[in-house]
């Protein structure tokens, strides 16, 4: 039941009760009239007449007086029910934020160490396969010295035995002519045989002597090898493990402070600010689109070089490429998913086949208002595996969370307009006012034409300065107006824009500050 039917229905029943009390008030006087003299008639029947009338003024008067009183009585209430109840949205909007940064934080940070676990596995999978490498090698060196000391004293053992045998036949030889011809054949048998059995001891000897002298080096040389490749291993691992510690707490410490950065922003122009600086400290190369209508628009750049001015370049919906495809299907694009033999062209050309381009759209409501763009194109060293990607990715949808609670507290704070009280000269009633329908329809409606009237101040701030200051923003951007309007009556349908004029309103409110007369005939 509306105000005014309740404010009726007390009026009524006052009504009521005022004529039961009267007409039995005139039943008496009648009756005291009636017995009066008929001398005295006409004037008691006067003065009966006027002290009725009286009091019915004064009791009428009574009742205006107390439905009054309801009225603003109950005019108060509403008016602390609904602060109390825009109060509580904001409050749960916020507390829903948090969390949901809170969540995706401990995410980003989940993957951060999973990340780091797997670089540490592959860098000691790497050390390994390096330690068996030169173990290898100092056992095919200590193989080789061995194999050429083992050749130099078999050649010394045979040169030795070749000397013997050549003395023990002279001295046969020397003995043989003083004997004769029998002896000297079984003594030069005899000391042939002694010769090689002395020549196969020694060759043994030698032989024995020179591999366990092998063995013994190469041993040691293979344990030498061994120990000098794990403290170098354990020394490249401390260094890396602290290097890696360090890139991580400078990440994440980044990651921390863009997020405050975003959560401190306080209008649609700061956050995409914000995100464009925090974007482009973490990649190579970055830049922010803007998406008007069917185009895609630049805004912001960071790591290009200094010929390439990002906010001359346009981008149709129609072409194909990154951006469109993060459009497209609401969620982070990057080249390296494509199919192998196929190239996606990103909104400065064409990338190299070792490199990586990335689009990532940001999402208010279910329409994505921009597009965040990223690659690693500028000349030099990249690493491998990219870092930045996923930390861009979470950025962009914090933002996108952002943003959106800024619309939220911003719906949740309506204006209350009193009946009855005279509005400021400088306002017009019928858009200054924003009722608190509780409809979420209504909701969506006045969300989507603030984002619409936003996005028309981000873009012609000049111009809106200037208009504020001619007091012409109608004229000088008409066609702006025109193109949003035809957006909003596109997606809202007609029973809401009938309720409310949520369009106009935010035209008053964002690009006039609340000044109508600043818009001139629209």
């Amino acid at each position: 039941m509306s105000l005014d039917q309740q404010i009726n229905e007390i009026i009524e029943s006052a009504t009521r009760q005022l004529s039961g009390q009267l007409g039995e008030r005139l039943r008496a006087l009648a009756t005291e009239i009636g017995q009066v003299a008929a001398t005295e008639r006409v004037s008691a029947v006067r003065e009966v007449r006027l002290a009725a009338e009286s009091e019915i003024a004064k009791r009428s008067q009574e009742a205006v007086a107390a439905v009054q009183g309801d009225h603003s009585r109950r005019l108060e209430e509403a008016v602390a029910a609904a602060r109390l109840e825009g109060a509580r949205r904001v409050d749960e909007a916020a507390a829903a934020a948090r969390a949901d940064h809170a969540r995706r934080l401990d995410e980003a940070v989940s993957a951060a160490k999973a990340e780091m676990v797997r670089d540490r596995e592959s860098a000691l999978a790497s050390a390994r396969a390096d330690l068996a490498r030169r173990i290898e090698d100092a056992v095919s060196l200590a193989s080789a010295e061995l194999a050429r000391r083992h050749d130099a004293a078999l050649a010394q053992v045979h040169a030795d035995d070749g000397r013997r045998i050549e003395s023990a036949m002279a001295a046969a030889r020397a003995e043989a002519s003083r004997d004769n011809e029998a002896i000297l054949t079984r003594r030069l048998d005899e000391a042939v045989a002694a010769a090689r059995v002395e020549a196969a001891r020694s060759h043994d000897a030698a032989l024995a002597s020179v591999r366990a002298e092998a063995e013994r080096r190469q041993a040691l040389a293979v344990e030498t090898a061994r120990h000098e490749a794990v403290q170098q291993t354990e020394h490249s691992l401390i260094e890396a493990t602290a290097t890696e510690r360090q890139a991580e707490l400078a990440q994440i410490g980044r990651l921390a402070d863009a997020m405050r950065r975003l959560d401190a922003a306080r209008s649609l122009t700061d956050v995409l600010g914000v995100l464009g600086e925090v974007v482009g400290r973490e990649a190579p190369r970055a830049a922010i689109f803007l998406v008007r209508g069917r185009r895609f628009v630049g805004w912001h750049a960071a790591g290009f070089d200094a010929g390439i001015d990002v906010r001359k370049v346009e981008i149709g919906a129609d072409q194909p490429g990154l951006l469109v495809q993060a459009v497209r299907t609401g969620g982070p694009v990057n080249t390296s998913s494509v199919d192998a033999g196929h190239t996606v062209p990103v909104p400065f050309g064409l990338l190299p086949a070792d490199r990586m381009g990335l689009a990532v759209p940001v999402r208010v409501g279910g329409e994505s208002v921009a597009v965040v763009y990223a690659d690693d194109a500028s000349p030099g060293r990249h690493e491998v595996p990219r870092p930045w990607p996923e930390v861009i990715d979470v950025l962009t949808r914090h933002a996108a969370r952002c943003l959106e609670v800024l619309t939220v507290t911003r719906s949740a704070h309506p204006t209350i307009t009193i009946p009855d009280t005279a509005p400021s000269p400088r306002y017009a009633p019928h858009t200054r006012t924003i009722h608190a329908t509780g409809s979420e329809e209504d909701d969506a409606a006045r969300r989507y034409a603030r984002l619409l009237v936003s996005e028309i101040k981000l873009y012609h701030e000049a111009a809106v300065t200037q208009g504020r200051r001619d007091r012409n923003l109608g004229d000088r951007l008409r066609p702006e107006i025109d193109r949003a309007r035809r957006l909003y009556e596109e997606r809202v349908p007609a029973p809401i824009r009938s309720k409310m004029d949520f369009f106009g309103q935010e035209l008053v409110r964002t690009l006039a500050n609340g000044d109508a007369t600043l818009l001139g005939a629209l």
